[in-house]
């Protein structure tokens, strides 16, 4: 029997591997970062970010239709959804928001029998003007592009919708991040984003320094957003109900909104309502879908 003895070990040679030298790290250098704040974003404009949707999902949302191609698995009518990240969130618990910013929009649609699509936007001290003209006519509540003869068909004629535009910060639910959002309000809508402000507008805080009281910035104020049946004698649908939720909690969060209120003022954030082309996927080229259609489904809503 031989012995191990003196049997001869491998070793197992390891690569060498290269590291990096070590780094001191500086201690703080958080007044650098504080002197080069807004660098790397001045010649960001409103084309150039893309601020997600906060829809509110109704029953012929393609979202929740199983035979669509835009289905989303356990989406239903009532439910709050992501236009970007199509995430989808329960209606009835509600989402909590900032509110940063508002815009009150009137913006041109085609007709959707003539392929729809967003036209542009008219501004709020031209509606006056146009309707006096005969540019713009009310039918039933509504605002239509008249054609030359004067006459209105909503199959037909462009219709321009009264907009309330609330730029927000969403705190989602499943992560807690906050990130920019539009709650766009149309229609009977309109009251829900008059309530808001009003909500907002009654908010009192006492000066620390001059025991004088005002009113925050609305960036300060959490507001609970829920969706709530609603129904008139053409139909149902879900719209919006707001709550105030106390204020923001942290000041990462405040100061975020405080961000996005200069943004938007300063033109470099906009909703985007421009009409999207999506192909079919048998090929072609699909009709113009609306960002409207899904963020508050006015045409499929009878609000």
């Amino acid at each position: 029997m031989s012995s191990n003895k003196h049997q001869k070990t491998e070793l197992a040679v390891k690569p060498s591997i290269q590291t990096a030298p070590a780094v001191a790290e500086d201690v703080d250098f958080s007044a650098e970062i504080a002197a080069d704040a807004g660098k790397g974003l001045e010649h960001i404009d409103a084309d150039s970010v893309a601020i997600p949707f906060l829809a509110i999902l109704q029953s012929g949302s393609p979202q929740v239709d199983p035979d669509s191609g835009e289905y989303i698995e356990g989406a239903k009518a009532g439910m709050f959804y992501n236009t970007v990240t199509r995430e989808v969130f329960d209606g009835k618990a509600g989402v909590l928001i900032v509110p940063c910013e508002y815009q009150r929009k009137f913006l041109r649609w085609s007709p959707r029998d003539a392929g729809g699509g967003f036209k542009g936007e008219i501004k709020t001290e031209d509606v006056a003007k146009m309707r006096a003209r005969g540019e713009l006519v009310e039918l039933e509540n509504r605002l239509y592009v008249p054609d030359e003869g004067g006459s209105i068909n909503p199959k037909k004629n462009d219709k321009v919708s009264d907009t309330r535009v609330h730029y927000i910060l969403l705190l989602n639910p499943n992560t807690g991040a906050a990130q920019q959002a539009v709650l766009s309000l149309g229609s009977t809508q309109i009251k829900k984003s008059k309530q808001l402000i009003a909500l907002l507008g009654s908010r009192i805080i006492t000066d620390p320094a001059t025991g004088q009281q005002a009113t925050p910035a609305t960036f300060a104020n959490l507001v609970r957003v829920t969706t709530v049946p609603e129904s008139n004698d053409q139909g149902k649908w879900s719209g919006v109900k707001f709550e105030l939720e106390g204020f923001v909690r942290d000041s990462a969060t405040y100061r975020m909104g405080r961000a996005f209120h200069t943004m938007v003022n300063a033109g470099r954030a906009a909703a985007n309502f421009t009409a999207e082309q999506e192909a079919p996927a048998g090929g072609g080229r699909a009709a113009p879908r609306r960002a409207a259609e899904s963020m508050n489904m006015e045409d499929d809503v009878p609000f």
